[in-house]
């Protein structure tokens, strides 16, 4: 008993004594909830005195606002923070690039590929737009330079990843100075960065987490839904179940659900395109076709609305994010389906109007037409006569004379009258 008490004491004093380090998982796009998911892991390393924080990064890039608060979250960080981009197939593209020369130690693992940092400006190519990119572009270069300065990476090629959109792949980067080593795992990484010397801030220093206890930090339930809905191709496709949902509610007042589904979902996109760069012109074509195809259940058009619905929702659904980086664009496989899907839903439902319009009466007086009767007063030329049909006795005319007791089939209403003639099978 002595002897596991002691061991338990041995193992619980090694274990308050090792060091910690805290990793996290960028996976996604760089919006704003990752960015606060990055900055509330630096501080709750800060608090928590860790050895290292590590952010273990897959990225096509994102918002550039959003990359800035990361970046300056790094550079200004009280604890050691280290980038590794993996798994294998993983990158750490456009604003993924700053965010890896940010970290006081770049690793990548065998094959990830870093690069095509060219900031993305949506404009229409005019003068102004031009001179605009440029500094933009020059603004890019010279704060990437300055986070490769302060931690001895090769200036000379980040430059040439912003000006020329270059990619290069683990092994290229580790050659010229880019990262600082190669790895293959977590485990590596730490061994790696335990037996070299880092800068931070300012000065040369050694922190050993070879043996130390890892410390998973997850996103927040919240982070996570507000990621996931600055995803385009979501925000695209509630903002589409949205209009749909409200019109199918207003075409049926009292089913509730699809206007409670269309007003959350057009909410949430609403959300969503406030902080994403969109082109407000796609979203006031994807709502003018939504309310051609409207016109075309309401006022047929013979097909002219809904073709032009497809095409201005098509055209809209392009513009929505057209300029954008591919990261913050809406998939031209999400586009098709969608705007296929809304066509067809629209199409059937013109048809539907179409063939109730059509189609003979069945209540109301217009539904008398064609009914077959028979007449309990005799109808004459000249006299009205009566005739029980539907369930109940009509006044009854006809241009000749039917006795009482033979069948007779509506032929036209006249006010309260109705026109018959005798029924012949």
């Amino acid at each position: 008993m002595r002897r596991v008490i002691f061991i338990i004491v041995i193992l619980s004093a090694i274990f308050c004594f090792a060091s910690n380090v805290y990793v996290l998982h960028f996976d996604g796009a760089v919006d704003p909830p990752s960015a606060q998911y990055v900055l509330s892991a630096i501080d709750r390393a800060e608090h928590s005195n860790a050895a290292l924080l590590l952010i273990i990064l897959d990225t096509p890039g994102g918002l550039m606002s959003s990359m800035k608060k990361i970046v300056d979250g790094m550079v200004n960080s009280d604890v050691p923070i280290a980038v590794f981009v993996y798994p294998r197939g993983a990158r750490a593209a456009s604003a993924g690039v700053f965010i890896t020369m940010a970290a006081n130690v770049a690793a990548m693992s065998p094959g990830t590929h870093i690069g095509a940092a060219h900031p993305v400006s949506i404009g229409i190519g005019s003068d102004t737009s031009k001179v605009m990119s440029e500094k933009v572009t020059n603004d890019a270069v010279a704060w990437i330079k300055s986070l490769a300065q302060m931690h001895g990476r090769n200036q000379e090629w980040l430059e040439r990843a912003i000006r020329y959109s270059e990619s290069i792949t683990a092994s290229e980067a580790e050659s010229i100075g880019v990262i600082d080593f190669i790895a293959s795992d977590v485990n590596e990484v730490l061994e790696k960065i335990s037996k070299m010397k880092i800068t931070f801030q300012d000065t040369e220093t050694t922190i050993d987490v070879e043996n130390a206890n890892i410390i998973e930090i997850s996103m927040t339930f919240q982070q996570q839904i507000l990621h996931t809905l600055l995803n385009p191709n979501i925000a695209y496709l509630l903002l589409i179940l949205g209009l749909v949902g409200i019109y199918f509610e207003l075409q049926h007042p009292g089913v509730i659900a699809p206007g409670v589904i269309g007003v959350i979902s057009l909410l949430s996109a609403i959300y969503a395109f406030q902080i994403l760069p969109v082109n407000y012109i796609g979203i006031l074509l994807i709502i003018a076709g939504i309310a051609m195809f409207i016109m075309e259940v309401k006022v047929p058009g013979f097909g002219i609305l809904a073709s032009g619905g497809i095409i201005s929702l098509l055209l809209g659904s392009f513009m929505l994010t057209s300029g954008n980086a591919p990261e913050l664009q809406v998939d031209w496989w999400t586009i098709v389906p969608t705007v296929a899907f809304v066509a067809l839903f629209f199409i059937f439902v013109v048809a539907k109007a179409l063939i109730i319009q059509r189609k003979r009466p069945a209540t109301g007086v217009e539904g008398l037409v064609g009914e077959i009767g028979e007449v309990s007063v005799e109808i004459s030329e000249n006299s009205v006569g009566k005739v029980f049909v539907h369930g109940e006795i009509w006044r009854a005319r006809a241009k000749q004379n039917i006795p009482k007791g033979v069948q007779a089939k509506v032929v036209r209403v006249d006010g309260m009258t109705l026109w018959v003639e005798p029924y012949r099978e």
